[in-house]
């Protein structure tokens, strides 16, 4: 699975029947944080701007629209999704172009 830095505006205008939502739904065992091909790793709030950033493993698009299309629909949430690699696949990465770069002479 992938990991993707999701970031996330909850507008001002929702921002308080939107947690009301919240609070059900982690009371309730926030079931939607796991499923087959995805895991939440993380989720931080910044309700003094109405901003959250999250952190989480997907396996495809389908799995994050699975997961955050209620709070957009119900409370017009806007997300940004972000690809992110771990601490080895970013060395591993990074050695790859350093040998593409060597073998053209750079």
């Amino acid at each position: 699975m992938q990991f993707f830095v999701v970031t996330c505006v909850v507008p001002s205008e929702t921002q308080d029947e939107g947690y009301t939502a919240f609070i059900k739904y982690m009371e309730d065992g926030a079931l939607m944080d796991k499923f087959e091909g995805f895991e939440l790793v993380a989720r931080l709030h910044m309700p003094e701007s109405g901003e959250l950033c999250i952190i989480c493993k997907a396996a495809d698009n389908k799995a994050l629209f699975k997961h955050f299309m209620f709070w957009r629909s119900a409370f017009g949430c806007e997300f940004l999704y972000r690809p992110a690699l771990t601490c080895a696949e970013m060395v591993e990465m990074q050695k790859l172009h350093n040998s593409e770069m060597e073998s053209k002479g750079f």
